[in-house]
């Protein structure tokens, strides 16, 4: 590579670390556009904010526990607190927290809203689904319970047809196939669902059976007319699969603890100590310290567009602390490779064979780090609930993002910077080096212009043949 290239290169990417930079941000509404174009780009930052916990913008919460003289075990309520995370993160509440509260009861915390009647819709009223071969009131329904059906889900048939899919458990599917042979092809079966502590039963569908075929074990549809209903009946149906069945206990609106403000205060502490750390780089390391900075940037920008896409992440305080705790980390795996850099210049290394040996020699210790770090992160994620998850989330996807920014990124910016400037010491502040390993070589060499005072006069003895003195 030419020098000309490199320094072309090096432009494209100040270029796209400018345009990272301003994705960050919501332009639409900086410049007052809000309406008068054709799309809208919220920008990075306003997405996550978007998800922020309820200890940052409040929200509702609702205690749920089972009808009275109901005693569930442990593992039914874990079964329970489980099923209810999967279908709030199926309906788009990625944010929303389900944890156990005492030995009966589960908190539901639903972060960005102040309609209670928000979390009631999400989860539903539960319901029991039951099949019959008749339409008659008193007739006999066979019931699908939690040991029947694995799961439910929405699908799209046509542009007018949406249908919730049942899929059953080999006991549910033996019940669902014995019960199509006893109806028999070309005959119908009557599909009804109603609530769990009620006898009545609504109805639901009555399909005809056009086919009987072995597969009909593993799933069937129940098709609807629209949209809403089909999805309305997946979600009775989950409700009615819960190992326990609950109802509200508690129901409050719960405000933002850290206060409206917290969060953009947060931003201006983060950039505020970009901007130290900035300067204290360049200061100790010249251009290195430069490439750094730029490293540091791509690290922020890929950090936090990934905080925006992963929408299972939600971002409280101790998940905060975790994006800062990750940043630091950053900056420290380049500060060993600098250092590493001035030791191998030190030994007596060409400029580029010191960056070089500055690289591969400090791989194994950046990777040592941050895997364990990584392995703790892990740790407190399946071990911790809540915030402390945040917490894990943010710090193990950071070192993860950090490291390759270190390793790659701004080795890359290293070995392009290098075809810039090859000779000139001074840049990158090794010429300090120089001077300092030329003052220490001669302070060790001894000062012949003045006579040496620690040693004693020797005294010179001289011999007389025979001559005057």
């Amino acid at each position: 590579m030419t020098k000309r290239k490199a320094i072309v290169k090096f432009v494209i990417i100040c270029i796209l670390v400018v345009v990272g930079v301003l994705s960050l941000f919501n332009w639409t509404a900086i410049l007052g556009l809000e309406g008068k174009l054709p799309y809208r780009f919220n920008g990075i930052i306003s997405a996550i904010q978007s998800r922020a916990g309820i200890d940052l913008r409040g929200g509702v919460l609702a205690v749920f526990e089972p009808e009275a003289g109901v005693n569930p075990t442990g593992p039914q309520l874990d079964a329970t607190v489980t099923r209810l995370e999967r279908m709030l993160s199926d309906r788009g509440h990625y944010d929303t927290t389900v944890t156990r509260q005492g030995s009966r009861q589960i908190r539901i915390e639903m972060p960005g809203t102040d309609d209670i009647q928000a979390i009631f819709d999400a989860i539903g009223t539960p319901a029991h689904l039951s099949m019959s071969l008749s339409d008659a009131v008193g007739s006999e329904q066979i019931s699908f319970g939690t040991e029947d059906i694995r799961s439910v889900e929405y699908r799209q048939q046509t542009h007018t047809e949406h249908g919730t899919v049942l899929n059953f458990t080999t006991q549910g599917g033996d019940k669902f196939y014995d019960l199509l042979n006893e109806a028999g092809q070309g005959n119908r079966i009557y599909i009804w669902s109603g609530p769990i502590t009620q006898d009545r039963r609504n109805f639901v569908s009555s399909p005809t059976i056009n086919e009987i075929a072995p597969g009909m074990r593993q799933s069937t549809v129940i098709t609807s007319q629209s949209r809403e209903s089909a999805q309305e009946l997946r979600t009775q149906i989950e409700s009615g699969l819960f190992e326990v069945i609950l109802g509200p206990a508690e129901t409050s609106n719960i405000s933002a603890t850290l206060g409206a403000g917290a969060m953009t205060a947060g931003i201006i502490a983060c950039l505020i100590g970009l901007a130290f750390i900035f300067v204290l780089m360049i200061v100790l390391y010249g251009d290195l310290g430069l490439l750094s900075n730029l490293s540091l940037i791509v690290f922020v920008v890929l950090f936090l567009l990934a905080l925006a896409l992963i929408e299972v992440i939600q971002l409280t305080l101790p998940g905060i602390a975790g994006i800062i705790l990750a940043i630091g980390m950053a900056v420290d795996a380049n500060i060993l490779i600098f250092e590493r850099i001035k030791d191998e210049f030190r030994n007596g290394k060409r400029m580029a064979v010191a960056v070089e040996n500055g690289f591969n020699k400090t791989i194994r210790t950046i990777l040592d780090a941050n895997i364990t770090t990584v392995i703790a992160a892990v740790v407190l994620y399946f071990l911790g609930t809540g915030p402390i998850q945040g917490f894990a989330i943010t710090l193990g996807l950071g070192v993860v993002v950090s490291m390759v920014c270190s390793l790659l990124v701004t080795r890359s910016f290293a070995k392009t910077y290098l075809y810039i400037n090859p000779n000139n010491e001074r840049r990158l502040r090794f010429n300090k080096l120089v001077v300092r390993e030329q003052q220490q070589l001669t302070d060790k060499l001894p000062d012949t212009s003045k006579p040496d005072a620690s040693k004693p006069k020797q005294r010179v003895r001289t011999l007389n043949f025979g001559g005057k003195q």
